[in-house]
């Protein structure tokens, strides 16, 4: 039987064969690390461009909704304020003619302006509460916008750290003296 050891001689390194057994799993190892966060760096690099391509939502329908619904409440006040007047010189002419009938439409003319002041006061509410919801809306959309940057921001720190954690990983196993061949 021969006492010959089976070597590979790879330039000026031999390895034999114990040292092989060693060196295959560890480059495995390192392969499979290199792998691993190649494909991590992947799916954050995917995730920024998801963030960076994001929209925020187009609120310009919301205002031109809000301005509309303005403008018909202003017109309709500016009607209702013609016709109050109109009726007031209607019942001042009356009261000249019949005391009764004029007392009777000033009467049912108060509770219209009544009821004109409470449908007033209603539009005015819904409009602030219109207003208010749009703007809670807003803050939601900004406060979402500024969570997903917050998490942008970790995951790029977290891949720097990963990185970092790699490089050192792979610089320690090239620096094992299990790696040297004599």
């Amino acid at each position: 039987m021969s006492d010959e050891k089976t070597e590979i001689e790879l330039g000026d390194i031999k390895l034999s064969g114990g040292k092989l057994l060693i060196l295959l799993p560890i480059l495995g190892a390192i392969g499979g690390m290199m792998w691993g966060g190649f494909e991590l760096y992947q799916r954050l690099i995917d995730a920024e461009e998801a963030v960076i391509s994001y929209v925020s939502p187009d609120f310009s329908s919301y205002d031109e909704g809000l301005a509309v619904l303005q403008a018909r409440l202003d017109e309709q006040i500016r009607v209702l304020d013609t016709t109050e007047e109109a009726l007031r010189q209607d019942i001042e002419l009356l009261r000249n003619q019949d005391r009764n009938l004029a007392d009777s439409l000033d009467e049912e003319l108060d509770e219209v302006i009544s009821d004109l002041d409470t449908v007033e006061n209603l539009a005015r509410e819904t409009d602030d509460s219109v207003a208010a919801t749009s703007r809670e809306l807003r803050d939601d959309v900004y406060q979402l916008e500024e969570r997903v940057n917050d998490s942008l921001r970790e995951v790029n720190t977290e891949l720097r750290n990963i990185r970092s954690e790699l490089e050192d990983r792979i610089q320690q196993i090239l620096d094992n003296p299990l790696n040297d061949s004599q």
